[in-house]
């Protein structure tokens, strides 16, 4: 695959050591196919303002949380794009507590890929 690289100024890189340091925290099941950039607090914002407009991107934190709330307040999030797992970070937060959320998730949504199939 070729290397992904978005076309956001601030984005850097989570390297695949980090995400797999993490995700061997969380689960037994192999790595699955995910990418992870940190991105500065105006980027990380516009940048979830634009996937929460997008058709057929579905915003899970009333029934994650219970309530909705201000995008200021939001650390991380997580998209599917092209088949991958996307996570974008905001550089201000500890990114292994960040990415380790996350990457719940994305655990949570591969088990209901494979129980389709």
């Amino acid at each position: 695959m070729k290397r992904m690289i978005p076309e956001i100024h601030s984005a850097k890189s989570v390297s695949t050591k980090t995400l797999r340091s993490v995700w061997k925290k969380i689960s037994d099941k192999p790595f699955p196919d995910v990418y992870a950039f940190t991105l500065d607090d105006d980027e990380f914002l516009s940048d979830l303002k634009l996937l929460q407009n997008k058709t057929g991107v579905i915003d899970t934190r009333v029934k994650e949380y219970g309530v909705d709330f201000s995008n200021e307040l939001i650390e991380a999030c997580t998209f599917e794009f092209n088949g991958h797992m996307i996570i974008f970070v905001r550089d201000t937060v500890p990114l292994v507590d960040a990415l380790e959320h996350e990457l719940r998730h994305v655990e949570t949504w591969n088990l209901k890929k494979s129980n389709k199939h």
